[in-house]
């Protein structure tokens, strides 16, 4: 009986191992075709459209320390966008622009198909950048510049499926400006900014402007200057190295006189005027008339050293030199012209000796008579009497025949000067 269960029983767990044998057999394979499709995942070639995946095919083989030609010369075009200009100093000679600087080329290398891209432009990120040859544009005349980063890199390139690149960077530049003073401040300044290549000559690069090169916002303005327009030059130039492509645009900039009539001109005007007032006192007014020379002399003084402090001390005379010497000279002139009025005015003559009178009133008398009366009067003990003076009675007329001589003389030979002055320096080029 115990015999017949064991069998049984034995049976019975045999039919569960046939069973259960198909059933892990079948799990098995789920769990390895489950595997492999994660497989497949992690090592299937990506989507053709994936940017960074095509990029990186198109720059595997990519030399970015060679030029994109090599049996001829790559065209560079250039441009560029002005944003603001600010600071131009003539203390420091130089001027200070915010820009976009715009280069576009071609490299065949990054020649692409269309289809193959999915588009016909790609705009390149930060990290390609710095993975493909760039022209190596610097500015000659730099003092000193700097690239914005905030709040991130302001650069922009697109590659396009012809290999054309779109370089555009934003860039701040102090650029030097050797200023002519000559007709300061009725001045037109010319200042460069130059754009060369550092390390590639003219046989492997050339630089052209492209159209439209000089472009401005329509808001851009300038304290003291109008902006009058630009040129655009070829400076290359040939060193020992060899000779290096470089574009020069000149920008021409007319001083406002607009603040320097209010603060120079006008004023030291007014000050030589007011030195005339002296004229029409007194010449007995002594203190009014020096008081009122010496003030106007040291204003003048002042408003001179005013006028210069903000200038570099060059060797030749300006257009305000010019101006604040000769108003100078006529405000000191006016204080001379008193001397000379208090010198008339003042003028003493010896006082006529009553011999003298006598010998006037009663002609040709003899020698005796006129010792005699030289007796009487120099005095009994034959001494001299000190001479004695009295004043001119036609000084005080002279003085003021001098007086009403500068009234007229002073503003017209004024005048004359700012007749002269101001056709010269505006209209001749100098």
């Amino acid at each position: 009986m115990e015999m017949k269960r064991l069998l049984h029983f034995v049976h019975i767990a045999a039919l569960l191992l046939l069973t259960m044998s198909p059933l892990e057999a079948a799990g098995g394979k789920k769990e390895k075709r489950k595997r492999r499709r994660e497989n497949n995942v992690h090592h299937d070639p990506p989507a053709v459209n994936s940017t960074s995946w095509f990029l990186g095919k198109l720059l595997r083989n990519y030399d970015k320390l060679r030029p994109p030609m090599q049996d001829k010369s790559t065209r560079v075009e250039l441009g560029i966008y002005i944003n603001s200009f600010y600071s131009i100093s003539e203390q420091t000679m130089d001027f200070s622009v915010n820009i976009y600087l715009r280069q576009n080329w071609t490299d065949p290398r990054l020649a692409f198909d269309p289809q193959e891209g999915g588009r016909d432009m790609i705009k390149l990120e930060d990290g390609y950048w710095d993975r493909l040859w760039v022209p190596d544009v610097f500015f000659r005349n730099e003092k000193k510049a700097n690239y914005h980063d905030v709040t991130i890199p302001n650069r922009l390139m697109r590659l396009y499926s012809n290999g054309q690149i779109w370089y555009v960077t934003k860039i701040s530049a102090t650029l030097s400006c050797p200023m002519d003073l000559k007709k300061y401040p009725l001045d037109v300044q010319h200042c460069p900014m130059m754009l060369e290549s550092f390390g590639y000559t003219m046989d492997v690069l050339y630089f052209v402007w492209m159209k439209n090169a000089v472009d401005m916002d329509d808001h851009v303005s300038l304290p003291q200057y109008k902006l009058q327009g630009h040129q655009l030059e070829d400076c290359s130039q040939n060193y020992t190295a060899g000779a290096f492509p470089c574009l020069k645009v000149t920008f021409n900039l007319k001083r406002d006189i607009g603040y320097y009539m209010i603060q120079v001109y006008v004023p030291t005007a007014l000050i030589v005027i007011l030195s005339w007032v002296a004229f029409w006192i007194s010449i007995d007014s002594s203190p009014a008339r020096v008081s009122l020379g010496l003030l106007t002399v040291l204003t003048m003084t002042t408003q001179s050293a005013s006028a210069r402090a903000s200038l570099p001390r060059v060797s030749y005379i300006k257009a305000l030199d010019v101006w604040m010497s000769v108003c100078l000279v006529f405000v000191f002139a006016s204080l001379l012209e008193y001397a000379a009025v208090n010198v008339f005015s003042r003028r003493e003559i010896p006082k006529p000796s009553k011999a003298s009178s006598l010998m006037e009133k009663f002609k040709g008398p003899s020698d005796k008579s006129l010792r005699s009366l030289t007796e009487v009067e120099n005095g009994v003990n034959g001494r001299k009497q000190p001479p004695q003076y009295i004043r001119d009675p036609f000084g005080r007329e002279k003085a003021r025949m001098v007086d009403k001589l500068s009234r007229k003389l002073f503003p017209t030979t004024f005048i004359l000067f700012c007749l002269i002055y101001w056709p010269v320096y505006i209209f001749i080029d100098m």
